[in-house]
């Protein structure tokens, strides 16, 4: 069995079935942070951050030596040698993923969402089988600090969502009955989620107290009104009126699969060896996030969309996409993409736990362009993965990985613009060829809106193009993206 660790629940280390003592809450919190995921470098003023917040003010006398004492302790409870080790000013537990139970039980999900439509009771056996293997009510109960805090919300959204895929799986094996007392007590919980509320409508039609479904429906539909100023979402209403019309109801409702990605550019030059490494990230398992960066005009959007587009099928939930635009709106909106209508006032933070919990057990990628601050839009769930173009480095996860993307090689440069502007007319000027390219720094951007201004003036010769740009003195124009 050798050495294995449990955070759905308490948090807990086991030596071949024999428990280990982790120590002090704080111990506990560093070892936390250390296996989420197991095998990555974490800095020590990350380690920080997680147990005492971003406020210094709160921080104790020596931070860095406290956290290099609770990873002394820590190796001495762990026993085994060569397991949590120091490396560039971190720390790296060597661990499987398949030594935690968090990444068994996310990957167990994943596959009863992916079977539910066509296998639902191997998905149902799968995702029981996955809840049963919580030890508590709470993951990481017990231990201290913010990144503890976080993993929880992120977790406790996680669970919700898989609670109400097994209950919607019950009512398609026609376990309705089994299904009716936990689908009242989550509605009562939660008067404002209109899915779980179609369940239990639907739960109580099939025990046969229809009156009592369209009374809830009604009720639900008067408390939407009242509290949010808004009419019940077309399941709800289509489920009633199949209801009263006598109608079999569908029982599993098929949830939207966003496709927000802009057009991909079909002449994208000189990046064939990042759109690799790129493809190489976002296809690894997990939730990766790959960072895109560069000086203005070297084309690090449009790289972030050809590489979303050539990983769609990795994908197959949905593709979301923001350019720009502040934090709570672009959330509002990816929640509606994904089949869900967030309140007015809802906060930042609830937008973020409903978000975690419609991807959980889904395979969906998020672009993000020009965001600044990208961080609550990262999926963090398994299976998702996230493609940032224009962030600032300190933006992004300490697990992402980040490709520098800069100017055109010159060969790459006089490629583009002969495929813009015709091969024939940037073959018989090599000279002025290399000149534009040089005028442009040999930015794809700058580049391309030259290339498509000589396009448009066919009695131009390149000649005339430099000229053009010399006079101006600053390029073909200061691009956007």
């Amino acid at each position: 069995m050798g050495l294995v660790f449990s955070l759905l629940g308490p948090l807990r280390a086991r030596q071949d079935g024999r428990e280990l003592d982790l120590g002090r809450p704080q111990q506990r919190a560093v070892l936390a942070a250390l296996l989420i995921p197991p095998g990555q470098l974490v800095p020590t003023d990350r380690l920080v951050e997680d147990l005492w917040g971003a406020d210094d003010a709160r921080w104790p006398k020596d931070p860095v030596g406290q956290i290099g004492t609770h990873v002394h302790r820590l190796r001495r409870a762990l026993g085994e040698p060569g397991v949590l080790v120091g490396a560039a000013g971190g720390y790296r537990l060597e661990a499987p993923r398949t030594a935690v139970d968090l990444f068994r039980y996310e990957a167990e999900v994943a596959e009863a969402v992916a079977l539910r439509h066509q296998d639902p009771l191997r998905a149902r056996e799968s995702l029981a089988r996955a809840l049963g293997s919580w030890e508590g009510p709470r993951a990481l109960d017990g231990v201290p600090g913010a990144f503890a805090d976080r993993v929880r919300e992120r977790l406790d959204a996680g669970r919700f969502a898989a609670v109400k895929t097994l209950l919607g799986l019950d009512l398609a094996l026609g376990r309705h009955a089994e299904a009716l007392e936990p689908l009242a007590g989550l509605a009562a919980e939660h008067p404002q989620d209109e899915e779980l509320h179609r369940l239990h409508l639907l739960a109580l039609h099939r025990c046969g107290r229809t009156a009592e479904a369209l009374a809830g429906y009604e009720a639900l539909r008067e408390r939407l009104d009242g509290e949010l100023g808004l009419e019940p979402a077309p399941a709800l209403v289509e489920l009633a009126e199949q209801i009263r019309r006598g109608e079999a109801p569908v029982l599993l409702r098929r949830l939207p699969r966003p496709s927000q990605l802009p057009p991909d550019i079909p002449d994208l030059v000189g990046r064939a060896g990042q759109v690799r490494e790129a493809e190489r990230v976002l296809r690894s398992p997990g939730s990766p996030v790959l960072g895109l960066s560069g000086p203005a005009g070297c084309g690090a959007s449009a790289l972030a969309v050809h590489v979303a587009h050539a990983v769609q099928d990795t994908y197959p939930d949905g593709r979301l996409y923001a350019g720009g635009g502040g934090t709570k709106a672009v959330l509002a909106g990816f929640l509606r993409a994904l089949g869900d209508r967030p309140a007015a006032d809802a906060g930042i933070d609830e937008l973020g736990a409903r978000y975690r919990g419609l991807l959980a057990g889904r395979r969906v990628l998020v672009l993000l362009d020009g965001v600044a601050e990208p961080a609550v839009l990262l999926p963090a769930v398994a299976g998702c993965g996230a493609v940032v173009a224009g962030a600032e480095p300190g933006a992004l996860p300490d697990g992402a990985v980040r490709l520098a993307v800069g100017p055109l090689e010159p060969h790459d440069a006089y490629e583009l613009l002969a495929r813009i502007a015709g091969a024939d007319r940037v073959r018989r000027e090599p000279e002025a060829v290399a000149e534009v390219a040089a005028l442009c720094g040999h930015l794809p951007v700058l580049l391309r809106t030259a290339a498509e201004r000589l396009a448009a003036r066919p009695q131009w010769s390149v000649a005339d193009l430099v000229r053009w740009l010399a006079l101006r003195g600053d390029g073909p124009g200061r691009p956007s993206r």
